[in-house]
């Protein structure tokens, strides 16, 4: 058998402290095995053990030792790989096991190969390890025990200093009772847009962003430095591009399941200084919530951890970093370099002197998709947006424009397909969105090609209906057609009506055979 390796060597700046034995020490501790060396942690920081997780989300930036977040009914919990963070070499350990350990307000995961057993140390002679007079501890590993006349070795690991290990979000136990929380007033739901940047997912409140576009030409400036890439012109004001990968530092290998799109998406969000654009890979979703819901770390293993506000979970418990609006616009980065975009490129005067009527006509904001056409539903009609399902339940009748029934949280919600439902041509089935939106009690899906944009305008941009051809497909989408987005500098927006898009549906199967594919 391969001999244990003992990681407790001590350093030149420790002192190592006379074997301890004797009827009067006991302490209970919980061991572990990393291949053949035996670890143990006093029973009283090791809260539970659990199953090594299915999914980990990563933390840009982190170290190795660092695997990521997971989501433990409802809580997020950092994972630290103790084979990687004490060096022992790998194996292929299956079934490998998570101990959580508290230390006050603190908790963190430690991934072990296999449990062990209680001890119970009484009798037990121990090797503390002891930093020298006023030097200060910073290994994990705080003494050895001498087990079976010293043949036994277990070396003991000080929670303390793991839960404090730098560069490592400890997950926070948050204070109240469930009935204290259940009481508390929840407030507004918060409508946020999901994003990646390409090592992490991100969220940031709809309120907050003017628009979301495909990333537009990206022009030369003297405002390149930082993370700062250039410039852009959108609707004749020129605003500062900024990659927020490198605003927040991140540059770690892209994981293997994330591909770098051909066409970026650029999110516009104000700052102090004025409005600055922010070059994501991909708009992942609409993600729905209640402040209540989003989960609060002590710290988090992230560069900019300063604008990060929490996390969501997402529809697969993905964990997404849901960004500090208000410490974002503050950003002394983001608002000088804004500021001084304004200085060098002054806004047009015919923008400055628009009508204070459309300044004060009501903010609308709208998601624009893709269906054979651009099209655009308010937001307000949008619950939230997701993946097209991979599994969907057949009702036990059929029709034609409904793809199945997916179940959403216990919900089952109809898809329909507006492709079949106007006539358009068939596509073939690769990476599609539902949008999903609420009417008269009842949640349904549009099954969509691509979600492209948020676009937030004023009631005094939103124009009638543009004349269309007399096209079969035409006619049928201009019937549901409530308006569209002007100005449209590239192709038409229009909007799409709802209400009329389920009218359509009840007038061609019946009011009574779409509703009993619905869940009431």
């Amino acid at each position: 058998m391969t001999p244990p390796l003992v990681h407790a060597c001590p350093s030149p700046g420790y002192n190592v402290l006379p074997p301890v034995s004797g009827a009067g020490v006991s302490a209970v501790y919980g061991s572990f095995w990393l291949g053949n060396t035996e670890f143990a942690l006093r029973a009283g920081a090791i809260r539970e053990v659990v199953n090594a997780p299915a999914a980990v989300s990563a933390v840009p930036l982190s170290p190795p030792f660092m695997l990521g977040l997971f989501n433990l009914r409802g809580r997020i919990i950092p994972i630290v790989d103790l084979r990687l963070l004490l060096e022992v070499p790998d194996s292929d350990a299956p079934d490998r096991k998570v101990a959580i350990i508290e230390d006050g307000q603190l908790c963190i995961g430690l991934m072990v190969d296999r449990t062990g057993e209680v001890l119970n140390t009484k009798g037990v002679a121990r090797v503390d390890f002891g930093p020298k007079q006023g030097q200060p501890k910073d290994v994990v590993v705080e003494g050895l025990l001498k087990l079976d006349g010293g043949r036994r070795i277990v070396q003991i690991l000080d929670p303390f200093e793991i839960l404090n290990l730098e560069k490592v979000p400890q997950g926070e136990i948050l204070a109240g009772s469930g009935a204290e929380v259940a009481a508390a007033s929840r407030g507004p739901r918060l409508n946020c847009i999901s994003f990646q940047f390409g090592h992490t997912t991100c969220a940031i409140d709809l309120r907050h962003v003017t628009e979301v576009m495909d990333a537009p030409e990206i022009m030369e400036s003297v405002l390149v430095h930082d993370c700062f890439v250039g410039i852009t012109n959108v609707r004749g004001k020129t605003i500062p591009v900024a990659d927020f990968r490198n605003f927040m530092r991140d540059t770690a290998r892209l994981r293997d399941s994330k591909s770098v799109p051909p066409k970026r998406k650029m999110l516009i969000v104000e700052t102090e200084g004025g409005a600055i654009g922010l070059l994501v890979y991909s708009i992942d979703s609409i993600v729905s919530c209640f402040a209540d819901e989003i989960l609060q770390f002590t710290k988090l293993a992230l560069p900019r951890g300063d604008i990060v506000r929490g996390c969501l979970l997402g529809n697969d418990n993905s964990i997404i970093m849901l960004l500090d609006h208000d410490a974002l616009k503050r950003d002394p980065l983001l608002v000088d370099t804004a500021r001084r975009c304004n200085e060098i490129h002054p806004v047009e005067d015919r923008a400055k002197t628009r009508s204070k009527t459309q300044l004060a006509s009501t903010r609308l904001t709208f998601i624009v998709f893709t269906v054979d056409m651009r099209l655009a539903l308010n937001t307000s009609d949008v619950s939230e947006v997701i993946d097209y399902p991979t599994t969907l339940l057949q009702p036990p009748f059929a029709i034609d424009f409904v793809d199945g029934v997916v179940n959403l949280r216990g919900e089952l919600i109809s898809l329909i397909d507006p492709r079949k439902l106007y006539g358009m041509p068939v596509a073939e089935r690769r990476g599609e969105r539902v949008l999903i939106f609420k009417q008269d009690g009842h949640k349904y899906g549009l099954v969509v090609d691509s979600v492209d944009k948020i676009v937030n305008t004023t009631e005094s941009q939103v124009g009638e209906m543009p004349s269309l051809s007399h096209h079969s497909k035409s006619k049928k989408v201009a019937d549901d057609i409530c308006g569209c987005i002007k100005p449209v500098p590239e192709v038409t927006i229009m909007i799409l009506d709802v209400d009329a898009v389920l009218r359509r549906c009840f007038n061609l199967v019946g009011e009574d055979r779409i509703s009993s594919s619905v869940a009431d």
